[in-house]
């Protein structure tokens, strides 16, 4: 068994040897196809050259056209922007100072009419104070008439009533004019206390 074990094994290891002597000539005939040949080199070169005339003279200029115009629209719409922002600062402080001048000739007008319905008000309390101290004037001299009026008409009765009295105790006429004189100071004098 051991003998027929080595002879398997020989015979293996002959099967092998043909196997790896046929596959090495069978590599050396097979080409590589990783490497390009002459013919494949020549026709890149042609079609690389054209691809690189056809970028440089034909698309590349196309596209650098496209871009510049891209770059000139960018930049004039920068210059718009700034002028456009410019003129709107302008019109701002425009703005601005026109409102601050309407601001103050409202303050002015604001100051006049204050000054001129002041000057009305004081006229009117002028007027007002003038009425009330002509209507006092004209109310402490009809208190003094009437006073008056009520101190002669009170100081008459008084003379009737006293006389009149003082008559009938003393049984005699007295002289009115006389008894009426004593009767009015003594009123007057009563009035002042």
């Amino acid at each position: 068994m051991l003998a027929s074990i080595l002879v398997l094994a020989s015979d293996a290891a002959t099967t092998a040897t043909e196997l790896l002597d046929q596959a090495a000539g069978e590599a050396e005939a097979v080409k590589n196809p990783i490497l390009p040949t002459v013919n494949e080199m020549f026709w890149a070169a042609i079609f690389f050259i054209a691809l690189w005339a056809l970028m440089k003279f034909v698309l590349l200029p196309r596209i650098t056209k496209v871009m510049d115009g891209r770059t000139d629209k960018v930049r004039d719409d920068l210059a718009a922007a700034e002028a456009a922002e410019t003129e709107r600062v302008a019109k701002l402080e425009q703005y601005e100072a026109g409102l601050a001048g309407a601001r103050a000739e409202a303050v002015a007008i604001l100051e006049a009419s204050r000054a001129e319905g002041d000057a009305e008000r004081r006229t009117q309390i002028a007027a007002a104070e003038a009425d009330v101290a002509a209507a006092r004037a004209e109310a402490a001299a009809e208190i003094a008439g009437a006073k008056d009026r009520a101190r002669s008409e009170l100081t008459g009765s008084i003379t009737d009533i006293a006389v009149g009295a003082a008559e009938a105790v003393i049984q005699k006429p007295l002289d009115r004019a006389a008894q009426g004189r004593i009767v009015e100071d003594y009123v007057n004098a009563s009035g002042q206390n």
